[in-house]
């Protein structure tokens, strides 16, 4: 999921990640909001009779997990009655692709827009221009300036979970003396996070981290952990900033031909590898996964509430541990990459 947003575009990206760090002030009071509370404020959009458009704008459309948080936008939409969801057609952060379908949307009269800004300061205008008009402006991963609401996810709550998840096979296993790889992607600080959370707690229970190193795509991670299996054949763990970080561990498992029974491997976002890969068994064990169908239920929600003039209109979508040990779960979580 992350690794598909900055790939083509990382220049930009790490402006956004700067530009969003300053609207986060009260994230805590963000974490505490829960999803029954957004889905009972909602619940009652169409008692009205009116008829709600909302637009979505993600920067990679083209992506597999993007399309799918789309699909359950529409169903949510479809099961409320009242709202039609509209999609771009922006793919691989194309600015001008982006700039011109929101110009659209405003010209259209959407009642809110929900955007994943590919450069922030080239849509600061289009956001006043779309407010100006009473379209309600909210911004999906993180905050933006003046926006009327969000629809995010918590990177800390991700990598306490996968770490914790870690700690707890270490104990288990009575590993003595644990020695770890961690993925990071030092450009982009807002999903800092992701590695921070998992340090911290590892040092908390003296597991020494070999090396901190950026890898957040398949490539990266399977050279980045080759190289550090090489030099470390008794490495006991590796977590990735991503799925696609850890997958790619786990094929640098496989060319150095270590025992995975000896190995745990987690990594963070539920791609559809990175589930297929914990249910198949073996080294990688566990991934932090975003619930995607309260994701793009949250798209219509979040904007319905702040159309309204209702709270919550920022929020996080939950991050759960996927493992073997919650069969159903897990099954729920590939279930929703099934049409």
């Amino acid at each position: 999921m992350i690794m598909k947003f900055f790939k083509s575009s990382l220049k930009s990206l790490v402006f956004i990640s700067i530009f969003f760090l300053s609207g986060l002030a009260n994230a805590t009071d963000i974490a505490e909001v829960t999803i029954d509370k957004i889905r009972a404020t909602a619940s009652d959009s169409c008692h009205s009779g009116r008829q709600y458009r909302i637009a979505y704008s993600h920067s990679v459309s083209e992506v597999a997990i993007v399309k799918q948080v789309r699909r359950f936008a529409d169903l949510r939409a479809k099961s409320l009655g009242c709202v039609k969801v509209l999609h771009d057609n922006t793919q691989s952060n194309n600015l001008e692709q982006q700039i011109n379908a929101i110009q659209g949307w405003i010209t259209l009269g959407v009642d809110a827009i929900v955007v994943l800004p590919i450069e922030p300061t080239a849509l600061q205008p289009l956001k006043r221009r779309a407010q100006a008009k009473g379209i309600k402006w909210l911004t999906y991963l993180g905050q933006m300036e003046g926006s009327d609401g969000f629809v995010g996810f918590n990177h800390a709550q991700s990598g306490q979970i996968v770490a914790q998840a870690a700690v707890d096979w270490v104990k288990k296993n009575r590993i003595s003396h644990p020695k770890a790889l961690v993925t990071s992607l030092t450009p982009l600080p807002s999903l800092s996070p992701r590695w921070t959370e998992v340090v911290r707690i590892f040092e908390k229970n003296n597991i020494k981290i070999v090396t901190l190193q950026d890898a957040a795509d398949q490539t990266t991670g399977l050279r980045v952990a080759e190289t550090v299996l090489q030099q470390h054949p008794d490495l006991d763990i590796i977590i990735g900033m991503t799925d696609d970080a850890a997958v790619g561990a786990l094929r640098a498992l496989k060319l150095t031909r270590t025992n995975p029974s000896k190995v745990f491997i987690g990594g963070q976002d539920g791609s559809l590898e990175g589930l297929s890969a914990v249910k198949k068994g073996g080294a990688y064990r566990a991934s932090a996964a975003i619930l995607i169908n309260e994701l793009g239920a949250n798209i219509v929600d979040l904007a319905l509430n702040a159309i309204r003039g209702k709270k919550p209109s920022f929020a996080y979508t939950p991050t759960v541990l996927a493992s073997k040990y919650d069969q159903d779960l897990l099954q729920q979580l590939l279930n929703n990459y099934s049409r």
